[in-house]
């Protein structure tokens, strides 16, 4: 049987050096980007925490719900923005 020899052409080895470089970049985009995700995320619960309070503490009834509202809708877009952000970082 005869064997396959595998030819080498001179410009593979800075390709292999530059693909090895761009992966190592690649992997550290994608750890920065989980780091920024996962603040933006602490972010936005504490801010909401923050008004939640506020809206209990409101007098009106209907700022109070209007607050809770914003609050409940804020968590919900906050959530589907990390959600798609972290699976376009897969």
């Amino acid at each position: 049987m005869a064997t396959t020899t595998k030819t080498q052409y001179p410009f593979e080895a800075p390709f292999d050096q530059f693909k090895g470089t761009s992966d190592q970049v690649l992997a550290a985009a994608r750890k920065a980007g989980g780091v920024y995700i996962d603040s933006y995320e602490q972010a936005v619960d504490r801010a909401l925490e923050i008004e939640s309070r506020f809206a209990s503490s409101a007098q009106p009834e209907w700022l109070k719900g209007l607050i809770e509202s914003h609050v409940d809708l804020s968590r919900e877009l906050a959530s589907a923005y990390v959600n798609t952000a972290r699976t376009a970082l897969k």
